[in-house]
């Protein structure tokens, strides 16, 4: 085998009720490559899993696309394969410095997707998984992704998905300095989401998680009051915006719990941002009095104009990742001889 593949799909292939349906579960932590080799058995297994898409690399056999696509249909519940994208050889290692560098996000340049690289790339390493392909070109696509963004102006505007909520919070209030802000869940897009709501001048803001003691950190480092998840959901009887963004597998909250809050609320309005994925809050909910409902996909409106700007620092980025991922692969399929390298070294 001499080859690299990638089976996958994204925020521009797949709608978020498929892409919450392929995304790993809580119990599958730490698991997810081994999975996926065992189940499809493919080597070199790495898998790529965000709340905007699921992609795993591998080394494939001579059926292995059809075994991780049929993987990928069971998984799903249904045939996906008109939402599936299927890149191979040095077309894959150019679709992974691509997306390390952000040039296959929504939120063009995000910064969060390289973290995730990184963090896929160490998920594999641990559950040994990773072969020389893998190694190869994960850790080149890491470097290129920061010279990208240390080379060009890309990173400009939003930049992340929390950036992105914040955005449309901005844009739904005029001035949040007067508006009360309840944000579910610690984890690194909800730091994100905080922080960009603290810059955009939110002022009462409250950091509502199930472990009090993430909460009351992330609190402490940009402002805000910690409270439990339970405090969290009584305090949206005064909110005026509310951003999801934790970790749960299933749905914080439903129908029958925003119609109850409507009631309460004697139809004032109230703005939810679901970031999460899976989604923490279901789409009924949307049909509340006064409730209006933004999932990860509704965010793309948000970005657009940011993205208009940025045309010439893209093209530069996409020249960089271009020239870098020709010459991964040239490394990956003619390998430098050891005589060679040490000859070079001298």
């Amino acid at each position: 085998m001499n080859e690299w593949m990638v089976v996958g799909l994204n925020h521009s292939t797949a709608p978020v009720e498929i892409r919450e349906a392929i995304s790993p579960k809580p119990h599958e932590a730490g698991r997810m490559n081994a999975i996926i080799s065992e189940a499809a058995g493919q080597q070199g297994v790495v898998v790529l899993a965000t709340c905007s898409r699921f992609e795993v690399y591998f080394q494939p056999d001579k059926d292995g696309e059809q075994a991780v696509i049929a993987w990928l249909n069971l998984r799903a519940g249904r045939d996906i394969g008109e939402m599936l994208f299927v890149h191979r050889g040095a077309e894959a290692v150019g679709h992974l410095f691509r997306v390390a560098a952000g040039l296959d996000s929504w939120i063009m340049g995000e910064t969060e997707i390289l973290g995730q690289c990184k963090a896929a790339y160490q998920g594999a390493c641990a559950e040994k998984t990773a072969n020389r392909f893998g190694h190869l070109s994960f850790q080149r696509a890491l470097m290129v992704g920061k010279k990208v963004r240390n080379e060009t102006r890309i990173v400009g505007g939003i930049a992340s998905i929390g950036g992105a909520a914040a955005m449309m919070a901005r844009s739904i209030f005029s001035d949040l300095k007067e508006r009360v802000v309840v944000v579910f869940g610690a984890g690194t897009m909800a730091a994100s989401s905080v922080r960009h709501l603290r810059s955009k001048g939110a002022g009462k803001l409250f950091i509502s998680n199930r472990s009090l003691d993430k909460g009351q950190a992330l609190a402490a480092e940009l402002g805000g009051e910690p409270v439990t998840l339970a405090e969290g959901f009584s305090r949206l009887d005064e909110a005026d915006i509310a951003v999801f963004s934790t970790g749960a597998d299933r749905y914080l909250l439903d129908g029958d719990a925003a119609l109850a809050l409507s009631r309460r609320r004697r139809g004032r309005s109230l703005f939810i941002i679901d970031i999460a994925m899976p989604r923490n809050v279901a789409p009924e909910v949307a049909k509340a009095e006064g409730v209006y409902l933004y999932d990860i996909d509704d965010l793309k409106g948000v970005v657009a104009k940011s993205l208009a700007k940025r045309e010439a620092d893209m093209f530069q980025a996409a020249a960089i990742v271009a020239a870098e991922s020709a010459d991964c692969w040239q490394r990956l399929t003619f390998p430098v001889p050891v005589a060679a390298r040490q000859a070079v070294a001298a």
